[in-house]
C-alpha cells in the first residue's frame, strides 16, 4: 500500500499486513509527521450520512450500542453526562476517567467508539491528551467543556490536534433549554461515532511571523466560494492554511456561526495561514490572496465595479439561512460567470449543491471533498449524485486541486 503524507507529500510504502488490526499509525519517512490510516467502514460509502441531521441521527445498524468513554475531572459533570447517554438505548458508557492520563490507560482496554473530553483537567489536560490519543490509539474525540464554546481558541486547538467535534457542557445558564442541550449532545456523539477514525487528521499549522500578511497585489481573476456547514471549522482549518496566497484568486466562506464567533475564527486562521484571513465587511474590496469569512446571519453578494470587485453585506437579512452558500454561489455565478468557482466540504443538508450547479452553468468549476473524509457527507454526497463530479482528499490535496483549477481557468 502506498500512502502520501499530506504534510510534505512524501511517498510511504506500507506492508499489506499493516492494517491487519484495522488501524495503524506510523511516522512519515521524510518529515516524521504522525500519519494514521484505517480500513474503510462497510457503510462508509456516499450515502453513509444521507438524511442525517442533529437530533434525528440513527445509530449504525450494528446491533451494538455506541460505546463512550467520559473524561472529566468533575464527578458531578461525569454523572450528568452519563445520565444523558443512559437515556438513549443506542449509547453506552463503558468507562469514566478523571484526567487525561487515566483516559490513556483505559482507551486501549475499552476501545470506545467515542471519547468525550474535558479541556481543563489536572495531571494531563485535554489538549495534551488528544495528541497522545491520535498517536497511540486514534479514536473520535468530542471536546466537552465550558472552555470550548465556538469562539474559544481552545476549540480551534482541539480541532487542530484531531478532535472531530466540540460541544459545551450542559448548563442551565445556556440559552437553550436542557432538553435541547441533551438532544444536541446525543446527536453529535452519534455523528462522531459514525464518522469514525477516517475523519481524524492532525493539522500542523505554522505560526506566521507577520500577524497580518499582505495581499499579493495581483489582480483578482477568480473567486472561490467555499461551502460547509457541520464540521466547517475542522474542514477550513485543514484547507485555508494550505492554499497558495500567490494565486490570482480570493476565497469566500459562509460559516454557520454568529458574527462574533466568525471574527474569532478569522483571527485564528489569519495567525496560522500564509494568506490574509478576515471577516468580511460591507463595501470591502476583494483582493487576491485573501480569504473572507461571513456569518450565516449575514447576506453576502458580490458587486463588480469599474475598479474592483467588492463585497455587499447585509445584516439580519430576511433570507433562508439554510441556503446561505447557495445564495452566495448564485450571486457569484451571475456576476463573475466563468470566473466563479465553488468548493464543497463537510456538512449536513444540501446548502451549496444548487449553487454549485449555477456556477457550472455559468462556466465555472466545482471541487468536492471526498465524502468518506467528511464529518458529515450530506452535501458532498448529494453533489456527487447530482452532478457526477470527481472528489478530492481534504487538506493539501484539496489545496493542490484548487491551484490546478485556478491555473486552468487562467489559461
Amino acid at each position: 500500500m502506498i500512502i502520501f503524507c499530506e504534510e510534505c507529500g512524501a511517498r510511504n510504502d506500507l506492508n499489506g499486513d499493516a492494517l491487519s488490526d484495522g488501524r495503524h499509525t506510523f511516522a512519515c519517512r521524510q518529515c516524521s509527521e504522525m500519519l494514521m490510516i484505517s480500513r474503510p467502514t462497510l457503510d462508509g460509502g456516499l450515502n453513509a450520512f444521507a438524511g442525517m441531521v442533529p437530533g434525528e441521527s440513527e445509530a449504525p445498524e450494528t446491533g451494538s450500542p455506541i460505546s463512550i468513554l467520559i473524561v472529566d475531572d468533575s464527578t458531578v459533570l461525569r454523572k450528568i453526562v452519563k445520565e444523558i447517554f443512559a437515556a438513549d438505548h443506542q449509547l453506552k458508557v463503558v468507562g469514566e476517567a478523571e484526567n487525561g492520563l487515566k483516559a490513556l490507560e483505559l482507551i486501549p482496554q475499552l476501545r470506545p467508539d467515542v471519547v468525550t473530553l474535558d479541556v481543563n483537567m489536572p495531571v494531563m489536560d485535554g489538549l495534551s491528551t488528544i495528541k497522545h490519543i491520535m498517536i497511540k490509539c486514534p479514536t473520535p474525540v468530542v471536546m466537552f467543556s465550558t472552555l470550548t464554546g465556538q469562539g474559544s481558541q481552545a476549540t480551534f486547538e482541539a480541532l487542530r490536534y484531531g478532535a472531530v467535534d466540540f460541544l459545551q457542557k450542559p448548563s442551565s445558564l445556556l440559552k437553550e433549554d436542557l432538553k435541547s442541550q441533551h438532544e444536541l449532545i446525543v446527536s453529535r456523539v452519534k455523528n462522531a461515532a459514525r464518522a469514525g477514525v477516517d475523519t481524524i487528521r492532525y493539522l500542523r499549522l505554522a505560526q506566521q511571523n507577520d500577524p497580518s500578511p499582505s495581499v499579493n497585489g495581483t489582480p483578482c481573476r477568480h473567486v472561490f466560494a467555499i461551502g460547509s456547514t457541520y464540521g466547517s471549522y475542522g474542514a477550513l482549518l485543514g484547507l485555508i492554511p494550505k492554499l497558495n496566497p500567490a494565486l490570482p484568486a480570493a476565497y469566500l466562506s459562509v460559516l454557520y456561526a454568529t458574527p462574533t464567533h466568525v471574527e474569532a475564527f478569522a483571527r485564528y486562521l489569519d495567525a496560522h495561514s500564509p494568506m490574509t484571513v478576515s471577516r468580511a465587511t460591507d463595501g470591502q474590496a476583494i483582493r487576491s490572496g485573501t480569504c473572507y469569512l461571513v456569518s450565516v446571519f449575514e447576506t453576502v453578494t458580490l458587486q463588480d465595479g469599474p475598479e474592483h470587485l467588492s463585497i455587499r453585506l447585509r445584516q439580519n437579512a430576511s433570507m433562508d439561512p439554510e441556503h446561505a452558500t447557495d445564495h452566495l454561489m448564485t450571486s457569484m455565478a451571475g456576476t463573475l460567470k466563468d470566473r466563479a468557482a465553488g468548493v464543497l466540504l463537510s456538512g449536513i443538508g444540501d446548502d451549496g449543491v444548487r449553487g454549485s450547479g449555477r456556477i457550472m452553468e455559468a462556466g465555472g468549476c466545482v471541487i468536492l471533498q471526498d465524502p468518506n473524509t467528511c464529518l458529515c457527507s450530506d452535501i458532498t454526497a448529494s453533489a456527487v449524485k447530482r452532478y457526477g463530479l470527481p472528489t478530492v482528499l481534504p487538506g493539501a490535496r484539496m489545496a493542490q486541486a484548487i491551484h490546478s483549477r485556478c491555473q486552468e481557468m487562467c489559461e
